[in-house]
C-alpha cells in the first residue's frame, strides 16, 4: 500500500505490485579490460487496480 495525491492534492491509499531482477550489465568488448561488469537491480512498480477517478499512471 503506498499513499499517493490525486489530481485535487487530497491524500490517496493505492495498492502496488512490485516486481524486481538483478541483472549484470557488461562493458563493451573493447573495454572489458578497464572497466569491471556492473550489478544492477531494476524495479518496476505498477498499480494493481485502475483508480476510481482517474486514468492508471
Amino acid at each position: 500500500m503506498v499513499k499517493v495525491r490525486n489530481a485535487k492534492g487530497e491524500p490517496e491509499t493505492v495498492a502496488v505490485e512490485i516486481k524486481y531482477r538483478r541483472i549484470q550489465g557488461l562493458p563493451p568488448i573493447g573495454k572489458q579490460k578497464r572497466y569491471p561488469a556492473l550489478d544492477l537491480t531494476v524495479l518496476y512498480a505498477q498499480v494493481r487496480e485502475e483508480p476510481k477517478h482517474r486514468p492508471r499512471d
